[in-house]
């Protein structure tokens, strides 16, 4: 939620000044021209700022600021008096009436200064991992105190093979590199140690590199190799730490996004109500696992399972009660497979089961161990069985003449009385 200003002046070319400075760092302002309007105003608000002008066409702001602390309170808002008096002659007054601090109206580019780096430290978001490489002993103490003031946890390292060591045990959001380090190293060799990681999330990670390079060419060349800002020495904390901000922020949208997307393959690739792989995923992966076996020259065997007599679950039971029963039997095929099987449910109360490595016996006896385990299963106290047809991959085979001899082996399976295991043949 955007911080929110309340000014109170009655020169308009200072109110609006101010409003346009509030403005402009992404602070939104209800401004009144006199005391009397401001008190009136029927907004219930949350200030974090109330700047009011000491000379009010009303009132005085002392006397403003009293009467505004009878009617709300203050809570964390930062008061700040303007006027054109010697700011020394009237600081007393000002804090006795509620005014933490006060600012010249001679001097608008102060309060300008102020008011940034007070958003910044309320907005900005640094509570992030920081692995900080850095040769020079003094430019680092410095650097580490100003991050840990914005809630930092920050490794310090000064050399690409102490970075190795720290990147390798530890997970960072972000890297800030110096570009001259000790000997012959540079930042690059940082850039390249983090790039080169297998791990995507570890290899990702934003890398600020700091530099005196005045060459644009050379300032580029970060950027080409793998840097995704860069900051000019020397430089003031305020840029630093908002460069910093943006980084992390857009690596935590970044991780959002990608969280979204995982969410959505699987809704795309699951079965909601079993957890297993759904119909569309089952045609989207098994070719692959065909694919394999005829590469490498395994066997592989499917099984066709179809729930005997399931229609009349539902019409004596309820729907409800069919969910129990289709949710228990897909917890028994998940027992039943190992981490390289693919399972999935085909629709209604069907399901496929593809069992990689797996010949002609192995596929008879898992087929075997399933048609019992779903039979001792009892959901809801109910006997259920399963009718299951298994085919071997064959040469010449593509998935779908696979699942279509197993599918008719299910069938052999419900025409000799159903509760049993067929064979394709």
């Amino acid at each position: 939620m955007p911080l929110k200003a309340l000014i109170v002046e009655s020169t308009h070319y200072y109110s609006d000044l101010l409003s346009t400075i509030l403005s402009d760092i992404g602070v939104n302002c209800d401004v009144f021209s006199s005391g009397k309007e401001a008190l009136a105003s029927s907004v219930k608000p949350e200030y974090a700022f109330i700047i009011v002008s000491r000379y009010l066409e009303d009132v005085g702001g002392e006397l403003f600021l009293h009467r505004y602390r009878e009617k709300y309170q203050l809570r964390d808002a930062l008061t700040i008096m303007m006027s054109s008096d010697d700011v020394s002659k009237i600081m007393m007054d000002a804090n006795q009436a509620g005014f933490k601090l006060v600012f010249d109206k001679k001097d608008i580019s102060s309060l300008h200064t102020f008011l940034i780096r007070v958003v910044n430290n309320r907005t900005l978001d640094l509570r992030a991992n920081i692995l900080y490489v850095e040769d020079n002993k003094a430019s680092a103490e410095l650097t580490v105190t100003l991050l840990k003031s914005y809630e930092a946890n920050v490794e310090h390292v000064t050399n690409v093979a102490e970075a190795k060591v720290k990147f390798t045990d530890n997970s960072y959001d972000l890297v800030i590199t110096d570009f001259y380090l000790q000997g012959k190293e540079t930042g690059n060799d940082i850039i390249q140690l983090v790039r080169s990681i297998d791990d995507a999330d570890k290899g990702n990670i934003p890398i600020l590199v700091v530099s005196g390079e005045t060459d644009q060419t050379k300032r580029t060349a970060f950027l080409r190799n793998g840097a995704n800002d860069f900051i000019v020495k020397p430089y003031g904390s305020d840029e630093l730490i908002v460069r910093l901000s943006n980084l992390v922020k857009n690596k935590k949208i970044q991780e959002q996004v990608k969280k979204q997307q995982e969410e959505l393959f699987k809704l795309a690739m699951t079965d909601q109500l079993t957890g297993l792989y759904n119909r569309h995923s089952l045609f989207e992966l098994a070719p692959k696992y065909i694919s394999d076996a005829n590469r490498h020259d395994f066997p592989i065997s499917v099984l066709v399972i179809d729930l005997d007599f399931f229609k009349a679950v539902n019409d004596i039971h309820g729907h409800n009660i069919g969910d129990v029963v289709l949710k228990a039997v897909g917890k028994v095929l998940m027992n039943n497979c190992r981490s390289e099987d693919f399972v999935a449910r085909f629709g209604g109360e069907e399901f496929v089961m593809l069992l990689s490595h797996c010949d002609f016996d192995f596929a008879k006896t898992k087929a075997e161990t399933i048609r019992q385990a779903i039979e001792e299963s009892k959901p809801h106290g109910l006997t259920i069985t399963a009718s299951i047809g298994a085919a071997i991959l064959a040469e010449g085979d593509d998935f779908d003449s696979l699942f279509d001899k197993a599918d008719k082996a299910v069938y052999e399976a419900k025409e000799a009385g159903r509760n049993q295991v067929v064979l394709y043949s």
